[in-house]
C-alpha cells in the first residue's frame, strides 16, 4: 500500500487528493456566471431638493411603514416630530417628557433603520438627529393623526 502525506487522502483509488488543509493549495477559480440575475438594489437617490414640509405631509405614511418593520421605531416617531431640515439632515424634536424616545432613535440601530426608510421614500439620503424641543409636544394635540383628543 502507498503511503501519501498526512494531509491528503486517496478517493476510489484514482489518485484524486483533497487536501484537508486548503490553505496549502490556491482557491480554486470562482465559476463564471453569464446570465446572473440582476441584484436586487434601492433605487437610485436623486439630486432634487426635499423639503420639511414634503416630510411632515409624509410622516403618517412613514410611520407606517416603519412600524411594519419594527414597531417600538413607530412608538418612538410618534412620539416627535421633524422640526428642521438642514441640506442632508433631519432634525426631529422630542418635548422634555420623551427624552426617553428621544434616546432610542438616538441608537445607531433604531437610526439606521428610520434613515433607510427616508431613503427609500423619497430617495435622499438624510441623516437624522435629534433634539429636546419644547415646542415638540407631540403629533397628536396638533391633529395631525385624525382627531385631536378630548
Amino acid at each position: 500500500m502507498r503511503r501519501e502525506p498526512p494531509h491528503t487522502r486517496v478517493w476510489n483509488d484514482e489518485g484524486t487528493n483533497l487536501l484537508l488543509f486548503p490553505d496549502e493549495s490556491p482557491p480554486p477559480p470562482a465559476p463564471r456566471l453569464t446570465n446572473a440575475p440582476p441584484t436586487p438594489e434601492s433605487p437610485p437617490l436623486r439630486n432634487v431638493s426635499l423639503s420639511l414640509a414634503q416630510i411632515i405631509a409624509e410622516w403618517r405614511a412613514l410611520l407606517t411603514r416603519l412600524g411594519r418593520r419594527r414597531r417600538v421605531l413607530e412608538t418612538i416617531l410618534t412620539a416627535g416630530q421633524p422640526i428642521r431640515l438642514n441640506a442632508d439632515t433631519l432634525i426631529v424634536g422630542f418635548p422634555p417628557h420623551r427624552r426617553f424616545h428621544q434616546e432610542l432613535l438616538d441608537l445607531a440601530d433604531y437610526r439606521s433603520c428610520v434613515e433607510e426608510e427616508l431613503a427609500r421614500m423619497f430617495r435622499v439620503r438624510l441623516s437624522v438627529i435629534t433634539v429636546v424641543h419644547p415646542d415638540s409636544r407631540g403629533l397628536r394635540r396638533h391633529g395631525v393623526f385624525g382627531k385631536t383628543p378630548a
